[in-house]
């Protein structure tokens, strides 16, 4: 297995990886659906990757993509929960059916971890499945408890 970061010659795979992602977490999705948040995710890559997200991938020798993380990192004015100003955000920790259960995704979130780390963020943070969750308790996140209220509004349907 080859870890690498993708580069921009990639983006149809990252993006295939997401839709995959998104296709297990959200099954109700429609066809149409995935179509929008995959030509969506194209302009994205392109203005974003390798700047402020960077897309973390196993790949098998045969070129195929077994596993992907993707890290956002984000840039804010400094306060006492985010002492740098700089904190970063897993998603779409994904690994193929075939290939879960060797140590992959822990691999790839351990070198997102040490990367974190050279890059100064104060922390790293992300949103768990069940199926997750063991591999992030393994690697020393905890559960995230604050005085703040987690809130959003939802501006688009």
């Amino acid at each position: 297995m080859i870890y690498r970061t993708a580069e921009p010659s990639d983006i149809p795979q990252i993006i295939d990886m997401r839709i995959a992602y998104m296709k297990e977490t959200h099954p109700d999705l429609s066809q149409q659906a995935f179509d929008e948040i995959s030509a969506k995710s194209r302009g994205y890559f392109q203005e974003h990757l390798n700047r402020d997200c960077v897309v973390y991938f196993a790949e098998c020798e045969n070129g195929e993509i077994a596993a992907c993380v993707f890290f956002l990192l984000i840039n804010k004015p400094a306060s006492p929960l985010f002492i740098t100003g700089k904190t970063g955000t897993l998603m779409n920790v994904f690994t193929k059916k075939e290939y879960r259960k060797q140590g992959i995704a822990k691999k790839l979130v351990s070198r997102c971890i040490e990367d974190g780390k050279k890059w100064e963020l104060s922390y790293i943070e992300l949103r768990s499945t069940n199926d997750g969750f063991p591999l992030y308790k393994s690697l020393d996140f905890i559960e995230d408890k604050s005085i703040y209220m987690s809130m959003k509004l939802k501006l688009v349907e």
